[in-house]
């Protein structure tokens, strides 16, 4: 039996985005994007759900793992202003076959490289919770 090790609750959401491998140390982009959802939402991390786990024939996990300059860059857009995009770079911490739906994908477990009191996380906290009871309750028991 295993047991859920994660240290602040994860709430339930539904926010589309956007994947890259993008190499830290040159400030580069690897490749192409990938889209995905983003299944359920902390302010230190999320579970990702994608189609596949290549992205331009690199993993999205062992690619990573391999090298600490390469991370994942999600880019979120928000309707209020779909001209600015929200970058939050992130760090896969495990990865499995999506056995809760019928599609062939995979859901990443992925921890934020950014703090949970930075600006990225808290407009993607915002977005996440559109109820404000949600809001405070998740920060409230982070803090």
């Amino acid at each position: 039996m295993t047991s859920d090790k994660r240290h602040v609750k994860r709430i339930s959401v539904e926010l589309a985005v956007t994947v890259y491998l993008f190499d830290s140390r040159r400030k580069a982009r690897m490749g192409g994007a990938m889209a995905g959802s983003i299944r359920n939402f902390s302010p230190v991390g999320a579970a990702l759900t994608v189609a596949t786990i290549m992205l331009d024939g690199k993993h999205l996990f062992y690619s990573c793992h391999d090298n600490p300059d390469i991370q994942l860059q999600l880019e979120f857009e928000f309707n209020e202003d779909p001209e600015k995009s929200l970058f939050v770079p992130a760090a896969p911490v495990w990865f499995d076959r999506d056995l809760e739906s019928d599609k062939k994908q995979f859901v990443v477990g992925v921890k934020f490289l950014v703090g949970a009191k930075s600006h990225e996380i808290k407009k993607l906290s915002r977005q996440a919770c559109k109820d404000e009871t949600r809001l405070f309750s998740l920060w409230k028991k982070l803090f």
